[in-house]
């Protein structure tokens, strides 16, 4: 009974204290707007990402064909009988019902048997010998959709028995039957490849016909199904019938014919909408995998989930990080509801202590600031969706929105979410206006006037340590982040999992910064004027005291200035770092203008410059050649690492390549000169040498043992020049013609000059094992082609070889000096341990022996335990290279280290190491990096690509086009128009916010001081000081809260954007963020907002000038 009363009460008092909210409207103006913009907002969020989903959404299905959406369900089941056939054909239906009806056009069966051998009539022992092959197919209405050419539509005749042999009647395109060179009235054989109860069943055709349309879905079964298996190899008729001559007189013939029932589901494409796109991907993926399940053959082919399922992953990761910035802007637009409404409160501070003088209590009091927060919550709760929606279709004449909505406007609806969360939005903000109005409503006439002297110096978040606890939570917050590592993480299943709470750490960490500041900022006010007050114009001395006497009245408007620059510099700084991120993640990816890859270099003809034709081409500035090859790092005797290896050309590398400063701590220019090697190596053969001999003697008669060179070219192609067998146990010259015709196998012709790179013997029989031996080493000679002998090596000095480490049986080679030799002074004696055959041991000429230099990913040191110095052993390609850690990056263009360790090396050493023990062809580089000419055109440019295309020098397998992937990102929905909607909506919400929220607190702080002004002027203050004293307050407050709040938002972003590096998919993006503040936008921001500030203190000032002191110094008027 007491409940009704006192809904009764509230129910009489509810018209009052409208009428009450309509007569000081001017004064809730401001506290209005914030509550309507925070209902707004958060049903906005949820408007606004259904509108992108919807974009997003139509841009998947715009991507694939109508083929690619429908869903083709394919089961094997025998042997064939109508039972068996009907049960599937139910079960099928059965499922589609519950979970995909609402999306099916129309529902497509048909059938085909197993594929039997064809032969013409008489023939039937000779099927299979030949690739004719044949089955029994129905389709549904099959009479609807051809043109019978000749004959007759077969229908229900089965035709006559010939003794145990089937005789059906069959229909057949008109195009196999020309193929086959079938006429009406001829029959056929179809032989099945198993022992059945019948040998073969004759058909006879009795019609041809042609397809009414060849395009039509209907006959995308036959070519997705029946024909889907056929071999190209095998020359393939379907022969049709009716599905009941097929189920009752066909399959009754055999015991174990097997049929294959297909099913295509006609999808509507118009049906899917951002809604019910995620439930039906799940649907599909439970129909398949339950119906797999159940069947031991089973197929279903679809597209539609799987770019569904993309979609969800996609939007649901854009949507985090336009969350997290959406929660700040309802944040910050919180505060300024519960900093006006306590301006507000504080302005009727004398009508609440009236009423408590004349009876009211606390509550009665307390009860009218409830009705009236819940009267204007509950109105702006309902117009708030309205003006969401509005104001989300008017996005669509945004620029962003240009290319994907043709500057119209954009599809905004209002759901029950959007409702909710404007409901939601309109409980916090009702709370917001309550937190200041049960303080007023504990007023006292008493605590008015010592109020009124004596103003508190800590508010009431300082006085209960609520900015304390505040920023504890957000510590704690930010650590669990921080284990976290990101705002979302995928599960070891592949599932993403978001923790809400996640993403309010960062508007938390704002506001708790904020809070703390404003905690010293009344301290720093007291001693600045204490210290400073005797060097200060009186005016600016006045206006510090004035500060550090009332701060709480000052706080409100710095905190509020913190929280909107804060969050200025947070979204500009997230726009234009996902921004500089999208351009930074192609080029990384790509690392030059134009990058070939998997290159390979001619295999016959003659040797051609790597990089010649493509520095020809117009519009290159530089190439650069690299290697690219996967490795195992065999250094520990367990266990092996797999280690991607990238060989660059450290002289025109650095002209080619994209490179960030913060991807090492060396220069690339650094990196480059750690790889840089200065070793010579190889002899170079004169110019017109015609045939290459070394002079040798083996330490017994091996027959299968050849002595073998390697010699690069002028191009850099390795090439293997078979000397002889080592089948004489004394002095030999072994010797072979250089540049001769008949090199057998050898297709690849060198270039001159040639550089001999090592020499070696191999053991040419795969069935034996090279046996230890030794053998002596007079000289290296060459023939020229005037019939002169030049010898280019005498092995009296060793130390400019070295042994090739070509496997772990070569680590007992050794190479010394032996005093047997043709001129009776010394040669070369090589000795090899036992080995594997088809493997090269012996030595390259250079000045020095040591490991490759390699830089290597930091991760990979932390990983392995390795440290900078250390050397290591890698295998690749069956090879054996040895490298020693110089240096470290903690990113390299092209190299991933989430996925895979890293090491780069230089070019020309890694080519060297691989191919001097090598026997057989070449290992050369396979990518070309390619960079533009400074300010060349894009038709040249694409002339150039077309050049790279149509007339490349050698094979590639892929074009790595940076300027063609960022136009893809650049006309991404998701990153274009949502990012550009975010920003107008956040820099139209701080202006906003900051015009009303200055003007409001500079106004009702005028009123409120008006008689301290009028005593100021009565104590010798002119109208210029006090001018000047309004200008000066009014602008060290917005100054210490722009530039607090620039340095917090700052602070924040380095802090929290790494949380939030990921992309679309999940994934981390590779290169980390790089803060890139978007200051055009951030200028003119804060250019409009200083104009208001200005023009606000303007209006002060004009109120100032025209004060009256004699009416403000009436007896009373206090």
């Amino acid at each position: 009974m007491m409940e009704i009363e006192g809904f009764a009460k509230i129910i009489r008092v509810w018209p009052l204290i409208v009428k009450r909210l309509v007569v000081n409207w001017r004064t809730l103006f401001t506290v209005i707007i914030g509550v309507v913009l925070a209902c707004s907002i958060m049903s906005g969020t949820v408007v606004f990402f259904d509108s992108l989903k919807e974009i997003a959404l139509a841009d998947v299905l715009k991507s694939l064909d109508k083929e690619e959406i429908n869903i083709l369900v394919q089961a094997e089941k025998g042997p064939t009988n109508v039972e068996e056939a009907s049960i599937l054909n139910e079960r099928i239906n059965s499922f589609s019902e519950g979970l995909l009806s609402s999306h099916v056009n129309e529902i497509l069966h048909g059938g085909r048997t197993t594929t039997f051998f064809f032969s013409y009539q008489g023939q039937e022992q000779d099927a299979g010998k030949d690739n004719t092959r044949t089955f029994f197919a129905y389709l549904p209405n099959l009479q609807s959709h051809i043109t019978i050419t000749d004959g007759l539509f077969p229908g229900n005749v089965t035709g006559e028995l010939l003794e145990d042999i089937s005789v059906v009647k069959v229909l057949v395109n008109a195009e196999d039957a020309a193929i086959f060179g079938l006429q009406i009235g001829d029959r056929i054989s179809a032989v099945p490849y198993w022992d059945d109860s019948i040998s073969h069943v004759t058909a006879e055709v009795v019609g041809t016909f042609e397809k009414n349309n060849q395009d039509d879905l209907y006959w995308s079964i036959e070519q997705k199904a029946f024909m889907y298996a056929a071999s190209d190899a095998f020359k393939t008729i379907p022969l049709y019938l009716n599905e009941d001559v097929y189920m009752g007189q066909l399959a009754s013939k055999f015991l174990d014919l097997e049929t294959t029932y297909v099913w295509m589901f006609d999808i509507d494409r118009e049906s899917i909408n951002s809604s019910n796109a995620s439930n039906l991907a799940s649907n599909i993926t439970y129909f398949g995998n339950r119906l797999d399940s159940e069947l031991n053959r089973f197929v279903i082919r679809t597209e539609l989930d799987k770019s569904l399922q993309r979609y969800d992953t996609r939007i649901l990761f854009t949507k985090l990080q336009m969350y997290v910035v959406l929660i700040m802007i309802t944040f910050v637009v919180l505060y300024y509801v519960v900093a006006l409404s306590s301006l507000v409160v504080e302005e009727r501070r004398f009508e609440v202590s009236k009423l408590r003088s004349r009876g009211a209590s606390s509550s009665q009091i307390l009860s009218v600031f409830v009705i009236e927060g819940a009267t204007i919550s509950f109105f702006a709760t309902l117009l708030g969706p309205l003006i969401a929606v509005g104001g989300i279709s008017l996005l669509g004449f945004l620029p962003g929105f240009h290319e994907i909505n043709d500057g119209t406007f954009l599809s905004a609806r209002l759901t029950y979410r959007a409702l909710f969360m404007s409901i939601l939005g309109g409980v916090l903000s009702f709370l917001a206006l309550m937190i200041p109005s049960i303080q007023a409503s504990r007023l006292m006439v008493s605590d008015e006037r010592t109020k009124s002297n004596r103003p508190n110096r800590l508010t009431i978040i300082s006085r209960y340590y609520i900015d304390v606890i505040v920023l504890i939570v957000s510590l704690f917050l930010f650590n669990q982040l921080n284990e976290q590592g990101s705002m979302a993480a995928r599960g070891l299943l592949g599932d993403v999992k978001v923790n809400q709470i996640m993403l309010a750490v960062p508007a938390v960490m704002l506001i708790a910064s904020a809070l703390v500041i404003l905690r010293i900022f009344p301290l720093v006010m007291s001693i600045a004027s204490r210290l400073l007050s005797r060097y200060l114009p009186v005016g600016v001395a006045l206006i510090m005291w004035q500060i550090s006497r009332n701060p709480s009245n000052y706080s409100r408007l710095v905190l509020l200035l913190i929280l909107m620059t804060g969050l200025g510099i947070f979204v500009s700084s997230f726009g234009g770092t996902l921004n500089k991120n999208f351009e930074d993640r192609v080029y990384y990816s790509h690392g030059s203008d134009v990058r070939l890859s998997s290159v390979s270099l001619n295999s016959s003809g003659l040797s051609k410059p790597l990089t010649k034709k493509i520095e020809s081409m117009e519009g290159v500035s530089a190439v650069s050649a690299s290697a690219r090859m996967m490795s195992t790092d065999v250094t520990k005797t367990f266990g092996s690492d797999s280690i991607a290896v990238l060989g660059i050309d450290t002289n025109k590398f650095e002209q080619s390549v994209w490179y960030r400063d913060d991807f090492s701590e060396s220069s690339l220019s650094e990196i480059s000169n750690t790889l840089q090697e200065t070793d010579t190596k190889g002899i170079e053969l004169p110019d017109k040498s015609r045939s290459f001999g070394v002079l040798v003697k083996s330490d017994t008669n091996r027959p299968t043992t050849a002595l073998v060179a390697r010699m690069k070219d002028k191009n850099g192609r390795y090439f293997s020049y078979d000397l002889g067998r080592l089948d004489s146990g004394g002095w030999t010259l072994k010797q072979v013609e250089i540049f001769g015709r008949g090199r057998g196998r050898f297709q690849l012709f060198p270039t001159r000059p040639l550089t001999l790179m090592s020499i070696g013997i191999v053991e040419t029989n795969p069935q034996k094992k090279l046996t230890s031996g030794s053998i002596l080493m007079d000289s290296v000679r060459v023939r020229l082609a005037t019939g002169e002998v030049v010898n280019l090596e005498d092995f009296r000095d060793i130390n400019g070889w070295q042994i090739i480490d070509s496997s772990t049986s070569s680590a007992n080679d050794r190479l010394g000096i032996s005093e047997i030799s043709v001129r009776s002074d010394v040669s070369a004696i090589f000795t090899w341990s036992e080995g594997p055959p088809m493997t090269m041991r012996g030595i390259y000429p250079s000045t020095q022996f040591g490991p490759i230099s390699a830089i290597v990913n930091s991760d990979f040191l932390i990983n392995t335990q390795y440290s900078l110095g250390d050397q290591l052993k890698l295998s690749i390609g069956g090879h054996r290279i040895d490298v020693v850690l110089l240096d470290k990056v903690r990113y390299f263009p092209t190299l991933n280290p989430i996925e895979d360790d890293f090491i780069v090396v230089g070019l020309d050493p890694l080519i060297h190491k691989l191919n001097i023990g090598s026997l057989f062809g070449s290992t050369d580089p396979n990518e070309f990096w390619i960079d533009y000419e400074a300010g060349i055109t894009n038709k040249t440019k694409t002339g150039l690509k077309e050049d790279l295309i149509n007339d490349s020098p050698f094979p590639y397998g892929k074009l790595w086009d940076t300027e063609s992937m960022l136009e893809i990102n650049r006309v991404d929905p998701l990153v274009k128009a949502g990012w550009h909607a975010i920003l107008v909506i956040a820099f139209g919400s701080i202006l906003l916010l900051s015009a009303i929220g200055f003007f409001s607190h500079a106004y009702i702080s005028y009123r409120n001081r008006r008689f301290q002004f009028a005593l100021l002027r009565t104590l010798g203050f002119s109208t210029r000081q006090l001018i000047t004293t309004i200008w000066v307050e009014q602008v060290l407050i917005i100054a210490l809260g722009m530039i607090v709040g620039t340095w917090m938002g700052g602070k924040l972003s380095e802090a929290v954007m790494p949380f939030l590096s990921s992309d679309d998919y999940g994934n981390q993006v590779i290169p980390p963020f790089v803060m890139q503040v978007d200051w055009v936008n951030l200028s003119i921001t804060y250019g409009v907002m200083i104009l208001i500030f200005a023009t606000v203190i303007g209006s002060l000032i004009f109120l100032a000038r025209r004060l009256v002191l004699n009416k403000m110094l009436r007896l009373g008027d206090t």
